[in-house]
């Protein structure tokens, strides 16, 4: 098993102070289980703080057994026998889709961490909804949750339901998180899964290498993947040419499901097949998921060039599909169980240290090499 993150600090969180403070009031005002201590606004008045640090101190009161909170009706000492047999022990996780191949190993991930540890797990599928993220979310945060794993779903703008756990201090990992917001995450190390296959088939003697994917948005693990791409170029004094980017493919599928119509079929076919005619020298293209890898082997069949002689594809995911085209595709894999394994363990420090503290771990990607990449012919 993955040992624990073990986060530093130089001295006594606020927030921990404030609740060595509340303890020693409960002590000496005599409170009995079951009386009601003040409101969070009128205990941040006493204690010169932010209510907010208020509320991280009675989350963590709570956690160690020592008040109830209960949602609309106030703070109370609680019944210590009580409080060990009505602890909350059930966990939350979020997915956009529940599959076998991808998030369905994440959450398989986390179970078995959380199980061992006296948890339950409860699983909800947003069905790539930011707004049924949100109702999610909100009623996490209504009824109160011990912890919380979530893989965002893919959107143009952040879910500000997101934010709002945060600052309820319900202890928080994230699996794919926004760039540029504080948070906990566990994540496969997109970039350097970019620049390794990029280094892959620059060292097989590529040197006209394209990319496609469809727009990273504001999630970062795309985003990720395409610096992997550009810093291995310039690395080895390559061009980075703009006909063989294709960063807006139509493609609406996932790693996580995946449905499409006919209509939608064709007219991504038809996309990769005009990238290849407008950038007939390029040798090699790196696709950042699998299904984009498996279409643009079709494309590529349709406009004369033969995969794995003529034209080298990568793929990233390595989902169940890329090992049985024709031929099997080199790709990209993503330790999705190990990801969920991770998170879990994280989670569990934080349930138990706070959530004020921040997590940050990338785990190793690595190259599947399979029929679908060999060296330029010249």
């Amino acid at each position: 098993m993955s040992k624990r993150i073990q986060p530093t600090k130089a001295s006594k969180a606020l927030h921990e102070e404030i609740a060595e403070k509340i303890q020693e009031q409960i002590l000496r005002s005599n409170l009995a289980p079951g009386d009601k201590l003040d409101t969070e606004l009128e205990l941040a008045a006493r204690y010169g703080v932010s209510r907010s640090t208020i509320r991280q101190a009675l989350i963590q009161l709570e956690s160690a057994g020592l008040i109830d909170r209960l949602h609309g009706r106030g703070t109370f000492v609680a019944d210590r026998r009580a409080s060990r047999l009505n602890r909350d022990y059930n966990v939350h996780i979020i997915v956009p889709y529940l599959t076998t191949s991808f998030t369905g190993r994440i959450v398989m991930g986390a179970q078995e961490v959380l199980f061992k540890h006296g948890y339950t797990v409860s699983v909800s599928s947003t069905n790539n909804s930011t707004e049924t993220e949100g109702e999610y979310l909100k009623k996490i945060i209504e009824r109160g949750s011990p912890g919380v794993i979530i893989h965002a779903t893919e959107s143009r703008y952040y879910n500000p339901m997101v934010f709002q756990l945060q600052q309820e201090g319900i202890p928080l990992v994230m699996t794919r998180h926004y760039r540029h917001m504080d948070v906990s995450y566990i994540e496969a190390d997109n970039y350097q899964g970019g620049y390794d296959a990029t280094e892959y088939l620059i060292k097989l003697g590529h040197r006209h290498i394209g990319l496609v994917t469809k727009p990273p948005g504001f999630l970062a693990s795309l985003q990720d993947r395409i610096q992997g791409f550009r810093d291995a170029m310039s690395d080895y004094g390559l061009v980075v040419k703009r006909e063989m980017m294709l960063t807006d493919l139509r493609d609406y599928r996932y790693v996580y499901v995946e449905d499409r119509t006919k209509e939608h079929e064709q007219q991504v076919l038809s996309d990769l097949q005009e990238f290849l005619r407008r950038s007939p020298q390029m040798t090699a293209v790196i696709c950042l998921n699998d299904y984009a890898a498996a279409d643009l082997s079709r494309a590529a069949r349709a406009v004369g060039r033969r995969v794995g002689e003529d034209l080298s594809i990568m793929g990233f995911d390595n989902i169940g599909l890329s090992a049985n085209l024709d031929p099997p595709i080199t790709t990209v894999n993503c330790p999705t169980y190990e990801i969920g394994k991770e998170a879990a363990e994280s989670l569990l420090y934080l349930m138990e240290h706070g959530a004020h503290h921040k997590i940050h771990k990338t785990l190793p990607m690595e190259l599947v090499l399979r029929e679908s990449c060999a060296a330029p012919r010249h």
